[in-house]
């Protein structure tokens, strides 16, 4: 029986034998290097031009155009090659060592979106049972302009009226009395503004990213935690984004 478990970088199991840090790196391979540590977390190595926004099983990034993401996956497995399901994210310089661990470049191209995604199956030694597991290991990708702008809005702000450039960001961050709770704040429109992050409570946020030209209106609702016994009425966050090339 395949047992398929979702994985992200170092998340997961390994199989008996198979070594829980990365071994010494070939020279022949590309990007930084992992040596005698541990596997980076969702098997992405920490630049400046990376931000891990969520993590684990899938994890989610961040970056902006022209940025290169170097990823190393587990040894221990025999590994896909990585397939990205966007023109916006690009796999290059993808190597491949004994130990079963592979290391790859991730171009990030344009504007938009990308995921990209791996199988692995255990790696066994010759004439030696070997278990029939799997593991699947995935990549969500945001890529914004290399000159992104992120406008931060709160309550204050309702009514107010915003123009952003795709690949720019939106943060919302809503408060009020405990008695009430805020629901998730919420894009009109996601194929233009969409959001790659949310949670509701007394205190609520929300990131949106501007992904094509159009208008979206963001929205959220305030509502007192005794409705409907009670009459308390409910307040409405409410603004208008423009995306402009």
């Amino acid at each position: 029986m395949v047992a398929l478990l979702a994985a992200c970088g170092s998340t997961g199991v390994p199989p008996t034998g198979s070594p829980t840090t990365s071994p010494s790196t070939s020279s022949s391979t590309s990007g930084p290097t992992t040596t005698g540590a541990a596997l980076p977390p969702c098997g992405v190595v920490v630049s400046p031009e990376v931000v891990v926004t969520a993590q684990p099983e899938p994890c989610t990034v961040t970056t902006h155009v022209g940025a290169t993401i170097h990823i190393v996956l587990d040894p221990g497995f025999r590994w896909t090659t990585p397939t990205s399901d966007s023109s916006v994210v690009g796999v290059v310089n993808v190597q491949r060592q004994s130990s079963g661990r592979l290391d790859a470049d991730l171009r990030a191209a344009g504007v938009g979106q990308a995921t990209v995604s791996a199988t692995g199956s255990v790696l066994c030694p010759p004439g030696q049972p070997c278990p029939a597991l799997a593991r699947l290991w995935a990549l969500h990708i945001t890529v914004g302009a290399t000159s992104s702008l992120t406008i931060a809005v709160t309550q204050a702000d309702s009514g107010h009226s915003y123009e952003l450039r795709k690949g720019d960001g939106l943060v919302v961050q809503l408060s009020g009395p405990s008695s009430y709770t805020w629901n998730d704040p919420a894009s009109s429109d996601q194929a233009v503004l969409q959001r790659t992050s949310g949670s509701t409570g007394a205190i609520a946020s929300a990131t949106f990213v501007a992904l094509a030209i159009g208008q979206s209106e963001v929205t959220a609702t305030d509502t007192p935690n005794c409705y409907p016994e009670c009459l308390a009425p409910s307040r409405l966050f409410q603004v208008t984004v423009s995306v402009v090339n």
